[in-house]
């Protein structure tokens, strides 16, 4: 509360660790959680994991499906998940999300082409690009889908030329800011643990980055926030 974070989102990355994201919502107001299935999962999740997942989506502080997606980023040691596994597993997340209204959060790590071709598949998907990596024409190609652009502190870094011009760029309804706890850790908390409370430092950056008050790209973030996994305006962090 302090740092001004007022409602947060847990993302799953597979059955249990939506669970997990589920006790913590039920623990803390202003918490809530998405079911996902992560790309770096060894298999697409099978009938029972399936099952599973769709119950968790009916708590009634689950708000979307995520994190889903595709990473081609194949280092021994990070994930060596083959692509093929990876896009059936979306696919069949995403055509949860559909079955239950709600929106996706996107992992696309060096697949901006592919995770664009598996959201066409599945009309009707909407959502959020997680740690938004792309380009502004790659971010064009996302909006006119009706997806967010989600900033994570890569936009702080150095020689993030490419994300930074997508952060101007993009319009005021159409990004959001987020901490990817514990990764990215924004400068000037670059090298440390991340936590929610360094979601600040990445929201004034991208309000020097679009010349606006720090102020601005808070109410639109969480306004846009608000209106993408519709949240309560009531639920609020206590702190």
């Amino acid at each position: 509360m302090a740092a001004g974070v007022v409602q947060l989102v847990c993302p799953g990355l597979n059955v249990e660790d939506s669970d997990h994201c589920r006790e913590l919502a039920e623990a803390h107001p202003g918490v809530f959680f998405t079911v996902g299935w992560h790309p770096h999962e060894r298999a697409a999740p099978d009938r029972a994991q399936l099952d599973a997942l769709d119950q968790l989506l009916r708590h009634p502080r689950a708000v979307g499906v995520g994190e889903v997606g595709l990473d081609q980023y194949w280092r021994p040691g990070y994930h060596e998940t083959p692509l093929e596994v990876q896009q059936a597993a979306l696919h069949q997340m995403l055509e949860l999300a559909c079955a239950h209204a709600l929106p996706v959060v996107i992992h696309d790590r060096d697949s901006h082409a592919e995770v664009l071709v598996a959201v066409d598949a599945v009309p009707g998907v909407r959502g959020v690009m997680h740690s938004y990596t792309g380009d502004p024409a790659h971010a064009r190609s996302c909006r006119e889908r009706g997806f967010l652009l989600s900033f994570s502190g890569i936009v702080t870094f150095p020689r993030s030329e490419a994300i930074q011009a997508a952060a101007r760029e993009v319009d005021a309804q159409g990004y959001l800011v987020e901490t990817d706890t514990p990764f990215l850790a924004p400068v000037p908390h670059r090298g440390q643990p991340n936590t929610p409370a360094f979601v600040a430092a990445t929201a004034a950056a991208v309000a020097r980055l679009r010349g606006v008050l720090p102020g601005v790209v808070a109410g639109e973030t969480t306004a846009s926030a608000r209106r993408l996994f519709a949240l309560p305006a009531d639920d609020l962090l206590r702190g």
